[in-house]
């Protein structure tokens, strides 16, 4: 079964031009074959009335056997009361003298004969041709109407595969437009120059893009919200904690640092939903600017390497390139201390997490590999879903990384999180973001000079 739309128009409409190209063809044949018959008849017919006005005589009269090419027609003329024939083109062939008036057809010799009769009171004429010969003449002049209607249907075709092609170009920009849809980029399709047949479709999409842009956008407040009216109690609890420190009795202060503990995960947690709002927050409300990648990557390297030293985790920038993007600077700082944070997060005391850049069309990448354990491949798809966690045993909200792939999607980049595959356990955790080329900066910097 074909699905695609297109591939089925052209199936159907090549089939169709296809159909009545054959059957057109086939008529033509049977026409031109009928044709060209009538106009032999028409020929022998013709021969006929010429030797009625006296040519019979210019025939010879002792023609030698097998002198005629086969091709030719065959002369015959009776006298009336005379057993033979008065002139004849080949004495071999005897035709039936009492042949009906006008065409018919005979055997003779063990060839079939078509043959025209003329009876005149003075005569009667016969003239005769193979019907090989006729078939022969008939079906070569036919077969030439076919070649026109075989040269015509591969260009039909094409015409077909190009006009389709066309019409549903408008389709193919619409599907592209409707992939590109995400949860930081929900913009209506544009219903100038769509078909009639097509507008109840895109106005069906434009409909639900707008409840899910009202479904998120109550969502995004909603968290927002939350987040604010917990940090304020959270806030009180700690500095209460922090007054009653000194007067925890020594028996209790396990209990009393889990409390502690519990409240500054709850206050991460909270930071962390604050960070996720902003992140799904669309482009616009802050300037961007032009971000050096470079300067991000060892900034924040710098500042989670106190963290890794007390670990005695060897983190470093191996490769650095000369790329920039236009976004909020913050906004990649924190995409690109999150991965890192997440390494260090799985990767045990000792080792290693390393930090390269790439180019890769117009994607800079920005590459975070550690020496953890690695991920379950089963649980690979789902590392960037809310509150996942790959390793409950390790602390962590499981925000981190919806966090990084909804920056990488504010500004058109993208993220992705696999196993190593170089013989060593670990992650490979990517994130790219489009390239602003230098070029391009400086013509807009001397358009705003100039302006």
């Amino acid at each position: 079964m074909i699905k695609s739309l297109r591939n089925q128009l052209v199936v159907a409409l090549g089939l169709l031009v296809s159909v009545i190209g054959v059957v057109q063809g086939v008529s033509s044949y049977q026409l031109s074959k009928a044709g060209m018959s009538a106009l032999l008849d028409l020929r022998l017919e013709q021969v006929g009335a010429r030797l009625r006005d006296g040519f019979a005589e210019v025939i010879s009269q002792n023609p030698s056997r097998g002198s005629q090419d086969e091709r030719d027609v065959v002369l015959v003329v009776w006298k009336p009361d005379s057993s033979v024939p008065f002139r004849t083109t080949d004495p071999s062939l005897h035709f039936p003298r009492d042949a009906k008036p006008g065409f018919s057809d005979s055997v003779v010799n063990g060839e079939s004969w078509r043959i025209y009769t003329r009876q005149d009171p003075t005569m009667t004429i016969q003239v005769a041709q193979r019907s090989s010969v006729r078939r022969a003449l008939t079906q070569e002049n036919a077969a030439m109407t076919l070649w026109p209607i075989a040269v015509l249907l591969p260009l039909v075709w094409l015409a077909v595969v190009f006009v389709v092609q066309r019409s549903l170009r408008r389709l193919n920009r619409l599907g592209s437009e409707v992939q590109a849809i995400d949860a930081g980029h929900l913009q209506p399709l544009p219903t100038a120059g769509v078909s009639d047949e097509i507008s109840p479709f895109i106005h069906s999409i434009n409909t639900m893009i707008e409840r899910l842009a009202r479904s998120i956008d109550k969502e995004r407040k909603f968290i927002a919200d939350a987040a604010h009216e917990l940090r304020t109690p959270l806030t009180a609890l700690q500095l209460q904690a922090d007054n009653l420190a000194p007067q925890i009795v020594q028996s209790n202060q396990e209990r009393f640092q889990e409390l502690r503990r519990g409240i500054a995960r709850s206050s991460k947690l909270i930071t962390q939903l604050l960070r996720l709002a902003r992140a799904d927050a669309p482009v616009g409300a802050s300037p961007l600017v032009r971000v050096d990648l470079a300067e991000v990557v060892t900034g924040a390297v710098a500042d989670v390497l106190p963290i890794a030293l007390n670990r005695g985790l060897d983190i470093g920038a191996e490769e650095m390139i000369d790329a920039h993007v236009r976004a909020i600077e913050t906004d990649i700082g924190m995409a690109v201390k999150n991965l890192i944070s997440n390494a260090g997060r799985y990767t045990p005391d000792g080792g290693t997490i390393d930090l390269r850049m790439r180019r890769d069309g117009a994607m800079a990448w920005i590459d975070v590999v550690d020496t953890g354990p690695g991920i379950a491949q089963d649980a690979l798809p789902r590392v960037f879903d809310r509150f996942f966690r790959a390793n409950p045993d390790i602390e962590g909200s499981g925000l981190g990384l919806s966090i990084v792939k909804a920056i990488a999607a504010r500004y058109g980049g993208d993220v992705t999180l696999r196993n190593r595959d170089d013989g060593r356990t670990g992650i490979v955790a990517s994130i790219g973001f489009p390239v602003e080329e230098t070029r391009t900066a400086e013509a807009t910097a001397q358009h705003a000079a100039t302006a």
